[in-house]
Parts: structure tokens; sequence; C-alpha cells
């Protein structure tokens, strides 16, 4: 708590008469200030001289150079004052006040500071980033979080144009995400960064995702050696699982978005500075107010008989299409995926074919006969393995793309051929990777005439195969290195698979891939060509395509009664036994008593009765649950029908389900 020998309240500010152009600059010596203070005890039942109806005390209270600070630790009233002032008739005067609190005379002095910047600046001071929406929903032994980009678009006029141009509008500086997480609605408990001299000034986060723009590492401006940071260039998320948490324990969550702050600005720099989160509690430990940025949720288990929401649709290759990535669906809200709705991501690129690179998605969604494009040019640079799409309907995706051309797979399919020919591209300053599928196919007659004539390893001579583009429907020309200036086919030669950009002439011809002609391996092994009929299959890996597409189906959650018969036996109480107070009780803000008391029954059908009796078999307490399917538990505030506080000892519970079943068991109050 701030000692009141270290408040300041020496910001009210006063314009005086007496300046020639009844101006001031801010900070001018002829500002009034504070001219008056006077701490003193409240008297009970409305007596003692301080209060608003006692008008010669308050205005002694208030007379100029009246300061009265000593009283100390104690239920206080304050008056302070700033005057006097002429106030001629018709006249309006305006002053500016700032009430400064501090952990000590030095956290005082800074806060001090800093107020009058934001007074001299005419409140026009740099701003935190819009407050992104948080969306927590509890699951077993986890908690999903997911989040809008709302905050990406924040701009803060106080550090001017975008790139200095006013076209532009007001800078975007938006940086940032961090993830807390607490026991307190407060997030003290977290609040565990300090400065030089100890003094707590920053949050600890579970998860912090930054843009990769070389803004990284610790603030070089500070606070009292306390450094911001500013993240590693992992990149943005919009999701995130916590399975650190314990069933039946409540959590409180903010999602804080945060800026870049600004090194060179000023003489001392801008820090970052983070949007605000509040979670407002009462005496009582009740939730009187929840910012959209926050959350508070107690994980639990599913109830009996729970089944988890489902995909169908094969996400390890396209439905159509020639990319060879993957992509798998993240649920993060069951209660939220419906049912029978399919969905389409749909790929776009660049035209540079073959050169192309995947440069974005849409998600289109049909849904009882109406379709529409839920998710619009979603850049996938910023999408891979680890890193999601922003959440739609209670998922996201995670997409694997092969970026880089490259073989993937390749060896005989068909034929008794022992030959070594391995796929590699060239080395030459024809190379060109081509993302395409190839099947070599062997005959015992000519198939085709080698293309490029260039003496002495190059020249045309017919050929015992073809080569077929299995990915663009059409044969491929090939060329032969003939290294042993046979005139022919022969071992240890070399086979390149010839491609055009542009009509095929042999100034557009590119070498798309080589393969070997080499003996097999194993030297003891007898040589066997390739005959009639055989094939050789080259597969690569390629980039996601315009018009490649992934179709999938989602399925509700759900429960199976036949399932929740046989989960019955899992109902059981926790903790059980309940000893004076259980790790999830929140705090008591009382100054008296213990505070809220509970037990949580766990495991439960979505709809049952459960009823508590005494082992003389005496009615304690009816509770009735009738939930969705993502929570199997009910609370008991260990108060009975009589509202009375149950006696310690050992109880008897009663579930009842109907068209599942029943389960009786015991549990124990130990004082």
């Amino acid at each position: 708590k701030p000692k009141f020998n270290y408040y300041d309240l020496d910001y009210l500010e006063k314009k005086q008469p007496d300046s020639i152009l009844y101006k001031t600059d801010k900070d001018e010596s002829d500002q009034i200030g504070l001219t008056a203070v006077s701490i003193y005890r409240l008297g009970e039942g409305g007596t003692g001289g301080g209060w608003p109806k006692d008008d010669e005390p308050m205005w002694q209270r208030m007379s100029y150079q009246n300061f009265d600070t000593s009283l100390q630790r104690s239920n206080i009233s304050m008056v302070f004052a700033s005057g006097p002032f002429p106030l001629s008739q018709n006249l309006r005067e305006r002053f500016s006040m700032a009430l400064v609190f501090g952990t000590d005379l030095d956290d005082i002095i800074f806060n001090k500071e800093t107020v009058q910047q934001i007074y001299n600046a005419n409140y026009n001071f740099s701003k935190p980033p819009i407050k992104p929406i948080l969306t927590a929903v509890p699951g077993d032994k986890q908690v999903f979080l997911y989040w809008d980009n709302v905050a990406e678009e924040s701009r803060d006029p106080f550090l001017g144009f975008e790139n200095g141009d006013p076209t532009l509008g007001a800078k975007k500086d938006f940086e940032g995400y961090l993830v807390y997480k607490s026991k307190d609605p407060e997030f003290n408990d977290i609040k565990v960064v300090t400065d030089s001299k100890g003094a707590p000034k920053y949050w600890k986060p579970i998860a912090q995702f930054d843009l990769v723009d070389s803004i990284k590492g610790p603030d070089p401006v500070g606070i009292n050696g306390a450094r911001f940071w500013r993240g590693d260039d992992t990149g943005l998320q919009y999701s995130y699982v916590d399975k650190n948490v314990n069933n039946g324990q409540r959590y409180y969550y903010a999602l804080v978005s945060y800026d870049q702050g600004d090194p060179e600005f000023g003489t001392t720099g801008l820090q970052p500075s983070e949007c605000t989160k509040i979670i407002s509690q009462d005496f009582a430990g009740n939730i009187q107010f929840v910012d959209i940025n926050c959350a508070v949720v107690t994980p639990n288990a599913p109830v009996a008989g729970y089944v988890p929401p489902s995909i169908s649709g094969d996400l390890n290759q396209v439905t159509e299409g020639v990319g060879t990535g993957n992509i798998s669906v993240d649920i993060l809200n069951p209660s939220a995926i419906l049912n029978g709705a399919q969905y389409k991501v749909i790929f776009n690129s660049t035209d540079d074919y073959p050169q192309y690179k995947t440069e974005s998605l849409d998600i289109v969604k049909t849904y009882n006969g109406v379709t529409d494009t839920i998710v619009k040019n979603l850049d996938t640079t910023a999408i891979g393995a680890d890193r999601r799409t922003p959440p739609f309907d209670g998922m996201s995706l995670s997409i694997v793309n092969d970026t880089v051309i490259s073989v993937d797979t390749s060896g005989w399919v068909v034929g008794e051929s022992n030959l070594t020919m391995l796929v590699y591209p060239d080395d030459s300053n024809r190379r060109l990777p081509w993302p395409s599928d190839y099947e070599i196919r062997f005959s015992d007659s000519p198939q085709d005439t080698t293309y490029i004539s260039s003496p002495p390893y190059y020249s045309k001579f017919p050929i015992n195969f073809k080569v077929w583009n299995k990915t663009e429907g059409r044969y491929s020309k090939v060329a032969v290195k003939d290294n042993d200036l046979s005139g022919s086919l022969t071992l240890s030669d070399l086979i390149q698979i010839v491609e055009f950009v542009g009509p095929p002439s042999l100034t557009n011809s590119r070498i798309a891939w080589n393969i070997s002609y080499d003996p097999p391996i194993d030297p003891e092994e007898t040589t066997q060509e390739p005959a009639d009929g055989d094939k050789y299959l080259i597969t690569t890996r390629k980039p996601f395509l315009t018009g490649d597409y992934f179709t999938y189906v989602t399925k509700p959650s759900s429960v199976d009664n036949t399932l929740a018969k046989q989960e019955l036996e899992e109902v059981k109480v926790v903790p059980n036994p309940y000893i004076s107070a259980a790790s999830w009780e929140p705090r008591n803000l009382n100054s008296t008593g213990r505070g809220e008391r509970k037990i949580d029954f766990i495991h439960l059908p979505a709809k049952c009765t459960i009823r508590i009796y005494t082992l003389s078999g005496a009615l304690v307490k009816t509770l009735y649950k009738d939930s969705g399917f993502n929570d199997g538990s009910i609370s008991w505030n260990l108060v009975t029908e009589d509202g009375m506080d149950a006696a310690y000892g050992v109880y008897v519970y009663h579930v009842e389900s109907s068209g599942i079943g029943e389960k009786i068991g015991k549990f124990a109050l130990i004082k």
C-alpha cells in the first residue's frame, strides 16, 4: 500500500491571471500548483468538522499553504486545494489534476515525470494497440485459447505517419501478443519481472507471438533496469493450447497486444506498451467483469459417454491438384463444430509456372445448402506445421507446404530390373527442377529419339523408352549424355528429362531431372536391364498450385449412452477426502471468514440428479445437472438444503441418470 507521505498531488495546474496573454506554457512557473493538503480522520456520524457541510473547518483545511499529512495507518479523508485565484463573472477556467501513486518515492517521482510528459503533450500520448477478443474453451486437463487479429490494425497518431507519408495515415505500431495465465484475477502472482531495485514491473507470459521484423529481444529503453521482452521473431499465432492445468482449478487468462515502442523517440525513447487486462471480483469471490481480452475458465473432464468431434476426409493429399503437402485440423471449440458442414481449402499461387510459389488460400464452407467463402486470400507464408490459421467455426488449420521442388520417391514399379537409377537436379545453367511426377515406360523396340544433339556427348539416336509426365498428362522429351560415345543408351550413361519454358525449341529447353543409368550397387549381382513393359516411377515434392484444394466434413461432439453406462464407474468426488480446504478455492478477500468451499462430482452424465445423504440416510442436498457435453462436473458448496454448512463426516452420494444408470459412492469431509 502506498505511504501517504509519498503521496503526490503536485499536478493540480491552474492558470494565473498575471500572465500578459492570460495563458501559460505547460512548464511555466506561474502555474498555481498544489497549495494545500489535509489528511485527517473523518468523524463518526457526520461530526468532527471534516464533512463537506462543515464550511468553516473545510475552508481552513483548504487555506493557502496548509499542509498536514502526518496521519498514517488509519481510515482517512483527504482535502487538497489549489488557489486562491479570481473567477470573474461568466469566466470559465479549466484545470488539470493527476493523482499519482507509487511503490516508493522513486517510483512516484518516475510516475510524476511520466504524467507531466502526458500533460505537456496535451494528452496526446502513445497508446497501446487495440484489445483482441479472446475466446477460452475448457477441456479435459487443457484449455483452448484463440483470438482475432483486430489489434494488428492499430494505429498510433502520437508516432506520426506510416513511413512518414500522411496519405498512408497514422503509423501502425503493433508488434505481438502475450498470453498471461494466473490463479489471481488481478494477475499479481505472475508479476515477477522486477527492476534493478526489486520492484515488480512486468508480468511473465506463458506464450508470446511476435512479427518477424527483427524487432526482438529486450527493449533498449527499459524502466530502472527492467526491460520489456519484445519477442523472438516467432511469427504471429491466433491460438494456444495450455496443457499445464489441473481439472477443477479456476484459471484467469489474458491475451494482450503490445506495440513496438520507439527507442529513438524524444530524448529517452518510448518503451513498448501493452493493452490493459481487467477481471473484477467482489469480496465474496464473485466475478463482476471480464474484459474482452480476458477469460475465466475451469477445465474439467467431459460427460460420461462423450464422443469428441471428428473430421472426415483425406488431409494427407489434395482432393484435386498437384501440391504434395498436407493439412491438419485443430479443434479449438468442440461446441462450435457444425454437423455435416463441408469445408474446401483452396490454394492460390503465382503465375510463373514452373517456378511458382504458393501465396494464399481461401476457405469455402457449404452448410445446409448455402455456400460461403469464410476466409479469403489468407497469406500462407505465415502458416506452417506449428503456425496455425486464424480460428474459424471453432477450429484452425496448420499446413505443411512443400515450398521447394525436389525428388520425393523413385524406383521400379513394374519389372525385375535391378539397375541403379538415381534422380537428382542438373548442375548446369540449364537446370530447372520441374514440379511433375514421371513414369519411364520401357519397351523392346524404339519409342522415341533423344532430343539434344551437341557432339561429342550428345547426339540423336533412338531409345527404347518414353517419359510420361503424369502431372501434366503428356510425354516429355529426353536427352542422353552418351558418356562412352557409343551412340546408344548403355550402362553409365545419363538420362535427362527435358522440359520447355515456352514453345518447344532448343533455346527454351531446360534440364528438369538427371537420372543415372548404372549397374546394380552390388558388383556380384547379375545386371538385369529393363524389359518390355517395365516402368520406373519418379515423384516430386511441389508447392500447392492455384486451384489445388482439400475437402473435409465435420461432425460435432455427441454422447453414446452405451459408452456412458460403462463409464458410470468413473464418477467420483474430488477432493476425497475434503480436508478443510481445496487448492482450487479462490482467495478470501474478506478480513474474516474462510470464503468459498466446494467439492466437485466429476465424470457425470450430461443430465443427471445427485443426492447426498448422511450415513443414517438423511437427505442433505440434491443437485441437478443438465449441461453440454464438454463439462462432466458439478460443484457442491458444502451447504445443505437448510442453508447450513455441512458437518464434517462421511457422506453417501447417489447419481441417477435416465436411460444410462446409477452410481453410489462415498466421500468424507475432514476438519
